[in-house]
């Protein structure tokens, strides 16, 4: 098997500057209401999306490849502690390999840049994974076992400008991924070839998906009310107005106020 991991994310990092340029050409030319999510980063980042595990490395001693898998998913949350520094996990699924499965899920720290429109991180995490492989018939088969796995990488996220940037677009999220797995000691085995061996993969991983917002780091101004009276100067008897203004009120909610009188002079 030829493996090519920097090919393939060389080609993966190319398509993404060309995405970013365009959605940034079509960012530059929207107008809208909304402020821009670097201006009060979310408090909480929900990912779901596609991911693409590119596999380096051999079931040892036997010397077999593992192969990289096309098809998965991943999702991700972060909980962010200021407008910086926040704690993630994340799932992956790589199912349906050609000679192998995996399942990974990770916790560690993340670091965020919120700029205009955009917002760049990082992250570092470490966790377990569910590999088994590689399955090849008559010659290796090794059923799913854990093993510790270390990731460390990060991406670009566009913030969408609907629904009060609500969502944003991850243009990539580009990892690299280390796992080990012991399968026991190497036996052949006559009906179904070695099993047991050990694993280290190096491997690739590159996501893209949606990144949904929940609250926001700075809190919202506090609601404030305001009156004036005209005329500001009046004799007993003489009607006035009295007129209510209302700031900072939250679109979501009905305002709702009353005022009395004792019908007093003045």
């Amino acid at each position: 098997m030829v493996y090519s991991p920097f090919r393939s994310f060389g080609r993966f990092v190319l398509a993404a500057c060309a995405v970013s340029l365009g959605v940034g050409s079509l960012g530059a030319q929207t107008t809208g209401t909304a402020a821009p999510v670097g201006a009060n980063p979310s408090r909480v980042d929900i990912f779901t999306g596609y991911s693409y595990f590119g596999a380096h490395g051999q079931l040892k001693p036997a010397g077999i490849n593992y192969s990289s898998i096309d098809v998965g998913a991943i999702g991700s949350g972060a909980y962010y502690f200021n407008k910086y520094v926040g704690g993630e996990l994340i799932v992956a699924a790589h199912p349906g390999g050609q000679n192998n499965d995996l399942y990974t899920y990770s916790a560690g720290p993340i670091f965020r840049a919120p700029m205009q429109n955009f917002t760049l991180f990082a992250h570092g995490l470490a966790g377990g994974a569910r590999l088994n492989g590689p399955n090849i018939r008559n010659v290796s088969y090794n059923p799913t076992t854990w093993g510790p796995t270390l990731t460390v990488g990060g991406g670009m996220d566009y913030d969408l400008p609907f629904w009060n940037n609500r969502f944003s677009f991850r243009l990539f999220q580009a990892d690299f991924r280390y796992i080990h797995a012991n399968f026991g000691p190497s036996v052949p085995v006559p009906t179904s070839g070695i099993t047991g061996g050990r694993a280290n993969l190096n491997g690739v991983e590159l996501s893209t998906g949606i990144v949904t917002h929940f609250g926001h780091i700075i809190p919202p101004p506090p609601v404030t009310f305001s009156c004036s009276v005209v005329p500001s100067t009046a004799f007993p008897g003489d009607p006035l107005t009295v007129t209510g203004t209302a700031l900072n009120l939250n679109p979501k909610r009905t305002a709702s106020y009353s005022w009395t009188t004792d019908g007093g002079t003045t």
